[in-house]
């Protein structure tokens, strides 16, 4: 059984309105997509891992800067984000296959069979697997990050009642985070570049309906046991209701970050 902080994970229309409502009270109007991608060549990809790829959030700025023959590999443990991820990258003319299966320890292909691998906002879940991404890059091949920050969820969980983001989350995110990801990284590629995404969140009085929905899906981060099937426990919903009017808005930091990896080493090295 999948632990229940992947459920949410699990729907991708859930997450594709998760993901619209992140980018409409974003202050950062830049897509965090184009900035990590920024100057990064790679036309000359033509093997792409996407761990944990979900609905194709990546993989769908990816696909149109690597080679036109280039084939994006999606890896996700949910089956029903294998329609959306296929659609994505065939819009732009690139081939597409999808594995459902567990990121765990190794990974099923052999050395050197990639020249890029990506994970966007997915690696602190299956963090061992980390010494098998260089193993599966060619010599000269890329991986890509992006993570979050372990301040980004202090806010949601005063919004919940919780004295501080403790349990699952920190535990989760503290696998890899934008604090510690740049050391994790060096121990297995010889240059590893971050680049930040400074951000916030910021919910009016009059975006209550994306404020709630926005915690529908954070939640089972932050109080373990609950499911995305229930429906909002009436004490979160009045918390969020009496501190959005109470303030007039509600700001969360959203503060994340690129790691932008090359010159892989293996654990022989």
């Amino acid at each position: 059984m999948e632990s229940p902080v992947l459920w949410p994970y699990r729907s991708p229309p859930a997450h594709e309105a998760v993901s619209a409502i992140i980018r409409r009270r974003s202050t950062n109007a830049a897509d965090v997509r184009e900035i990590a991608l920024d100057g990064f060549d790679l036309s000359l990809a033509k093997r792409v891992l996407d761990l944990g790829c979900g609905f194709g959030f990546m993989a769908e700025a990816v696909a149109p800067r690597v080679a036109p023959e280039a084939e994006i590999v999606g890896v996700d443990v949910w089956q029903a984000n294998q329609p959306p991820f296929l659609e994505r990258v065939a819009a732009h003319g690139r081939r597409a296959s999808f594995n459902c299966m567990n990121v765990g320890w190794e990974l099923p292909w052999p050395d050197g069979t990639f020249d890029l691998v990506i994970c966007s906002y997915s690696l602190y879940f299956f963090a061992e697997v980390l010494p098998e991404i260089p193993r599966v890059l060619t010599p000269n091949g890329t991986f890509l990050a992006l993570t979050h920050s372990r301040r980004d969820f202090p806010a949601l969980a005063l919004i919940v009642g919780l004295s501080a983001p403790g349990g699952e989350w920190l535990s989760i995110i503290s696998r890899f985070s934008a604090e510690n990801g740049g050391s994790r990284l060096g121990r297995w590629f010889g240059q590893v570049e971050r680049v930040n995404y400074p951000n916030t969140l910021v919910f009016g009085r009059d975006e209550i309906d994306d404020l709630l929905a926005f915690l529908h899906f954070k939640l089972p981060l932050l109080l373990p046991g609950w499911q995305p099937s229930d429906e909002l426990p009436p004490g979160v919903c009045e918390r969020a209701r009496k501190l959005l009017s109470m303030r007039g808005k509600l700001v969360i930091e959203k503060n994340d970050a690129v790691f932008r990896c090359r010159k892989p080493r293996t654990q022989f090295e």
